[in-house]
C-alpha cells in the first residue's frame, strides 16, 4: 500500500516536470522567431519595398509631386508652341494706315545679274574747281574780306593789299595813253595836210609810226594793270597815285584755305588763299587691266563715301597707262555733289559693273530687315496681311538684294514702309510676352 503511494506520488513529479519543460521551449521557439536579426534578408527586402509601395500609392503629396511635373512639362512645351506660332503671326492693316505709313508692295522680280569689281579711289577737284589767289605784284595785306569756310561767288574779293608799284603803274598808263591821244592828233593832222598836197610823205609816216608806238604802250600798261585787277577803263586821274589793289575770286566755290594775316608783307610766289568748287569733283579709281578693258568712256561707276551714301558718275578718262608702281589702271569719273558729302583727298570704294553673269530674283535693299545676321522681309498673304519671313541673300547688298532662297519670283513683300511693320510686329511681341 505505502509502495504504491510512493510510485503514484513518483508519476505526479515527473509530470509536472514534463510540463514546465514543454512551457519553456515553447517560450524560446517564440522569442527566436520574433528577433528581426533572425529573419530572411531577401523577404525583409521584399516586406519593404512592398511597404514603400504602399505608402507612395496612399500619400497624397507623393502624388501631388507627379502632378506639378506634369503640369511643367506641359506648360514648357506649350510655351515652346507659343513662341513658333508667334514667329509665324501675321500682320494686319487697314488701306488707310497702310497709306500713312506710305507701305509700299511690289512683286518680287527676277533681273540680270551683273559682276561688281570694288576699285580704291580718290577725290580730287575738278579741273576748273580749284584756284589759287595770290598777288602779281608783292605788298602789304590791309584788309581780309573771306575767311575759310565762307561761300563766295566769282570776282569776289578776297582781301586789299597795298602795293608800293601800282602807282608806277598806273602813271604808266596814264602817260601812255596821253601819248596816244597826242600820236592821234599828229596823225590826223598829217593825213589831212597830205590828202591837200600840203604834207610831206616823210611826216605822214613819221607820224603814224608814232601812233603805232603810242598804241602799243597803252595796251602794254592796259595788261599789266588788269593783271592785279585793275580795270583801266574805270582809271581816272584822281587814282592815279592810290596803291590799293583787291584780291579777287576767279570762281565760285568754297574758301578751303587762307595763308595770309594782316598785315603780312606777301611776295607773287606766295598763295594767299584757295578757293575749292565742290559742286562738281572727280574720283580717281585704280583698277586692274583686265577691268579697265571692260569699260568705256561715258559709262557708269558709283562711289560709297564715309557715311553710306551712294553717288552715280559718269567716266570722263581711262588712263591708256598701266602705273609702274602699282599696276593698275586710272580710271576718272565726274561726280555731282551739292551737298558736299565728297570731300576732296577723301579715300572712297568706286563700284564698277561689268558684264551680266546670270539672273536672279532682285528686291530693293530698303525690303530687307536685318537682325542678328539673318534677313528677312515682309511677304503679303492678302492685300494688307503682312508675314515676316526669313529669306538667303548674297553679299554684299549693294541698291538691290540678290535673293537665293526664301522668297519666289512674283511673291509680294513691302518695298517701303518696313520700318512700321518692324515696329507693329515688336509691340505684338511685347504684348504678348506681358499676357
Amino acid at each position: 500500500m505505502f509502495t504504491r503511494n510512493i510510485f503514484q506520488a513518483s508519476g505526479v513529479a515527473v509530470q509536472g516536470t514534463l510540463m514546465l519543460f514543454a512551457v519553456v521551449l515553447f517560450a524560446l521557439v517564440g522569442c527566436t522567431s520574433s528577433d528581426p536579426k533572425q529573419a530572411d534578408p531577401k523577404e525583409a527586402a521584399t516586406k519593404q519595398s512592398a511597404n514603400a509601395a504602399d505608402h507612395d500609392h496612399n500619400d497624397p503629396k507623393s502624388h501631388t509631386g507627379e502632378a506639378a511635373e506634369t503640369e511643367h512639362a506641359d506648360q514648357h512645351g506649350d510655351e515652346h508652341d507659343h513662341e513658333h506660332d508667334h514667329e509665324q503671326e501675321a500682320i494686319t492693316l487697314t488701306a488707310a494706315a497702310m497709306n500713312e505709313a506710305g507701305i509700299v508692295v511690289q512683286a518680287a522680280q527676277r533681273q540680270a545679274i551683273s559682276s561688281v569689281v570694288d576699285a580704291p579711289g580718290r577725290v580730287i577737284p575738278s579741273g576748273d574747281g580749284i584756284a589759287h589767289v595770290g598777288p602779281v605784284i608783292p605788298g602789304r595785306i590791309t584788309k581780309l574780306f573771306a575767311s575759310e569756310g565762307r561761300s563766295v561767288k566769282a570776282g569776289a574779293p578776297l582781301a586789299e593789299m597795298e602795293a608800293f608799284d601800282v602807282g608806277s603803274l598806273k602813271g604808266e598808263y596814264l602817260r601812255a595813253r596821253a601819248e596816244l591821244v597826242k600820236a592821234e592828233s599828229t596823225a590826223t593832222r598829217q593825213r589831212q595836210l597830205a590828202k591837200e598836197g600840203i604834207g610831206v610823205t616823210k611826216s605822214l609816216e613819221e607820224a603814224e609810226a608814232a601812233l603805232r608806238l603810242a598804241t602799243a604802250s597803252v595796251k602794254s600798261a592796259q595788261a599789266r594793270l588788269r593783271a592785279i585787277g585793275i580795270n583801266t577803263e574805270a582809271l581816272s586821274d584822281e587814282a592815279t597815285f592810290s596803291s590799293r589793289i583787291l584780291l579777287r575770286s576767279p570762281i565760285n566755290g568754297v574758301v578751303a584755305r587762307q595763308q595770309v594775316v594782316l598785315g603780312e608783307y606777301v611776295e607773287p610766289s606766295k598763295d594767299a588763299f584757295h578757293v575749292i568748287n565742290t559742286r562738281i569733283v572727280w574720283v580717281d579709281a585704280q583698277v586692274q587691266p583686265a577691268v579697265a578693258g571692260d569699260l568705256r568712256t561715258g559709262g557708269t561707276g558709283f562711289v560709297s563715301d564715309a557715311d553710306a551714301h551712294r553717288h552715280a558718275g559718269r567716266i570722263i578718262f581711262i588712263s591708256p597707262t598701266v602705273d609702274p608702281s602699282t599696276r593698275t589702271v586710272t580710271v576718272r569719273l565726274a561726280i555731282d555733289n551739292p551737298d558736299v558729302h565728297l570731300r576732296p583727298e577723301t579715300f572712297v570704294t568706286v563700284q564698277f559693273e561689268r558684264a551680266t553673269t546670270g539672273y536672279a530674283v532682285s528686291i530693293p535693299a530698303e525690303a530687307v530687315e536685318q537682325q542678328q545676321g539673318a534677313f528677312f522681309v515682309y511677304r503679303e498673304h492678302e492685300p494688307g496681311t503682312f508675314q515676316r519671313v526669313e529669306i538667303q541673300v548674297e553679299p554684299p547688298i549693294r541698291a538691290n538684294a540678290i535673293v537665293r532662297g526664301g522668297l519666289r519670283e512674283g511673291e509680294r513683300i513691302a518695298t517701303k514702309g518696313i520700318f512700321y511693320l518692324k515696329s507693329q510686329r515688336q509691340k505684338g511681341e511685347l504684348q504678348e510676352h506681358h499676357h
